[in-house]
């Protein structure tokens, strides 16, 4: 599988300023995002660019009664991009168009997250990983974002261009991973973007700040963050249109894919993505046990050998392309990341890890107190 090297893109300032940085910067890169997914929603669901657009203005408001600044950055992003506003809402409510009228949903990717805490690793470091698999036609649609923010924590962040939020660490020690889920009770509505609660999560200072930022607003899709502290802690949250569950560790590991766990077994809530993808059951117990089985001395290369396991493969947790899937469909680990929150480094293999070498990037901006 051919691998995309994400450039590291370094913003700084005012939302806005950050913002104009980023779409200056990887302007050729989102501008070829914006046509891809417009392209995509057409073949998924017949979507046009004009629809599109008009279902996006609606997301304006909701997301700067969110977060001004992030609604602020996203601004600066259209500006420096050249691209308009809606496109750029677009970018950021993909996960949600996929519910847009007439739409009729799918799982656009599949995700194993781990995070093992400081009494199961051989340096009492927090550390978590995941891999991204996500669509075969959106390769090379991401970068390596460094963003240094006023009066906020700073952050890098593994994000396709032009999206404000996906996995990544901050300097007030937060750690982020993510999963997609599908709920009976997703739809579309004009609700704040789950990768805008995504940035939320990242914005935040403390554990509670961004267990909170999740808490504190309404989606109208599911998905999964895992959520790590440098100081030894972690949860998980399973967000829904109706509810959001909790996932405490369990001595010292915790994983997640692309089923619920704490909503499983409700009436009011069927958990659609694990006939999609049934592989998401053994992935989620598989990731677990491999990682146990160094508990006490798990390390960064531990993660390594997890997240290139290829049981049932092409299905593995280091995903390939499986050729009985329809085009749309096909899925492969773009990304493989590992973050190190004590040490303050990020560890990205773009592409399958299994052919691809981790590159280590320790940026000086996380050590911000």
């Amino acid at each position: 599988m051919t691998s995309h090297l994400a450039p590291v893109i370094s913003v700084k300032g005012t939302p806005f300023e950050c913002g104009f940085q980023h779409g200056s910067q990887a302007k050729e890169i989102i501008l070829k995002n914006i046509n891809r997914y417009f392209e995509l929603w057409g073949v998924l669901w017949g979507g046009k660019r004009p629809e599109i657009l008009e279902l996006c203005r609606g997301f304006i408001p909701v997301i700067g009664k969110y977060d001004a600044d992030i609604m602020e950055e996203m601004e600066g992003i259209a500006r420096g991009a050249g691209a308009m506003l809606e496109e750029i809402v677009a970018l950021n409510a993909r996960y949600e168009l996929l519910w847009a009228p007439g739409a009729t949903g799918s799982l656009e990717t599949a995700c194993t997250s781990l995070c093992a805490l400081p009494s199961v690793t051989e340096n009492a470091h927090t550390i978590m990983g995941q891999n991204w698999d996500y669509k075969l036609r959106l390769a090379g649609s991401s970068i390596v974002l460094e963003m240094e923010q006023k009066n906020k924590p700073n952050l890098i962040m593994v994000a396709e261009a032009g999206i404000v939020g996906q996995r990544g660490m901050n300097s007030a020690g937060i750690g982020l991973c993510v999963n997609a889920l599908i709920s009976s009770q997703d739809k579309f509505e004009a609700k704040t973007p789950f990768l805008v609660v995504m940035r939320g999560v990242l914005n935040a200072d403390s554990f509670a700040g961004a267990i909170k930022a999740a808490l504190s607003t309404k989606t109208s899709v599911s998905g999964n963050l895992l959520i790590g502290h440098r100081d030894g802690e972690t949860i998980d949250l399973e967000v829904s249109p109706i509810d959001v569950g909790y996932v405490p560790a369990e001595d010292g590991i915790l994983t997640h894919t692309n089923n619920f766990l704490a909503l499983a077994n409700r009436g009011d809530l069927i958990d659609v993505a694990k006939t999609i993808l049934p592989d998401t059951l053994f992935r989620y117990s598989r990731a677990r046990r491999l990682l146990a089985e160094e508990k006490g001395q798990i390390t960064v290369a531990s993660f390594q050998r997890v997240l290139k396991d290829h049981f049932s493969y092409p299905d593995s947790i280091c995903r390939h392309i499986n050729a009985k899937d329809p085009e749309p469909n096909q899925l492969y680990t773009h990304f493989s990341t590992i973050m190190d929150l004590h040490e303050r480094v990020l560890y990205v293999a773009d592409g399958p890890p299994c052919q691809n070498e981790y590159r280590k990037i320790a940026s000086k901006i996380l050590w911000k107190e």
